[in-house]
């Protein structure tokens, strides 16, 4: 009898034991994150041009449903095993990497990346792939990437699109912004898009951080000159300004080519 009831309390002890651990597994899984960040790459454009020595404004937009941990900027080269003459006064060259990781700060689910990026002055010339890495408190991870090109956009060239003599006029708050640009398309225009954003500024008071993109499809045939004036906010922050012209020919492809100008007061 004593055996019999030993035996009982073994079963009812492992019965118990089992239940808890499934319950315990139950609940963990219930508060597992599995879903990972999501990049969001505004500039640099896909085969946006910079010279070596020169920038790529980079603007990228993280989110996550629970909380980021970290993100990583990553640049290397896509060459086909092609070359091209060394910029003047640099003696030699080598192809341009980079692999830099950000913390975030505890809590964060949206984040905006916003800064230059130095092209040292002995890159290469050639395409690269600039990409960006989120990362997640759970470890999720998401890749997002473009395509760049440091010196002769060469991937403009085969498609045929130009865009030369852009000059971006200063404008002061409240008034309008003039651009032009000479736009040529082998392929034929299909649209012509501007987007516009500050440098590094700071607004104060009632003052907006003011950006503009817009497509302008009124464009078409095989060069055109692209003429537009567009209204500035009297609230706006005042200082240096990005502007990126991205041209779509009628086959898809694009090219992008970009120049600064300033807001005053």
């Amino acid at each position: 009898m004593k055996i019999f009831n030993k035996n009982i309390f073994y079963l009812f002890t492992i019965t118990a034991a089992l239940g808890l651990t499934s319950c315990s597994d139950d609940d963990s899984s219930d508060g597992l994150d599995n879903q990972a960040p999501v990049v969001t790459i505004h500039e640099p454009t896909t085969d946006e041009t910079a010279d070596a020595g020169g920038e790529f404004h980079l603007d990228v937009d993280l989110e996550d449903d629970v909380e980021l941990a970290s993100y990583k900027i990553e640049v290397h080269n896509d060459f086909d095993g092609h070359t091209h003459d060394r910029p003047f006064g640099v003696e030699q060259t080598i192809p341009w990497s980079l692999n830099q990781t950000q913390e975030l700060e505890p809590g964060q689910t949206t984040y905006n990346i916003h800064e230059h990026l130095e092209v040292p002055e002995n890159a290469a010339e050639g395409p690269y792939h600039l990409g960006i890495i989120a990362l997640d408190q759970a470890g999720n991870q998401t890749e997002a990437y473009v395509e760049i090109i440091v010196g002769e956009d060469h991937s403009g060239e085969e498609h045929g699109i130009t865009i030369t003599d852009i000059h971006a006029e200063d404008a002061a708050k409240g008034s309008e912004f003039h651009v032009e640009a000479s736009v040529n398309a082998e392929h034929g225009i299909q649209t012509i898009s501007v987007n516009l954003h500050g440098h590094d500024l700071t607004p104060e008071g009632d003052e907006e951080d003011w950006t503009y993109s817009n497509d302008f499809t009124t464009y078409s045939g095989n060069s055109a000159e692209f003429v537009e004036h567009i209204d500035v906010p009297a609230n706006a922050t005042a200082g240096e300004y990005h502007i990126t012209i991205t041209v779509i020919d009628t086959e898809g492809h694009t090219h992008s080519e970009g120049s600064h100008f300033h807001i005053t007061e």
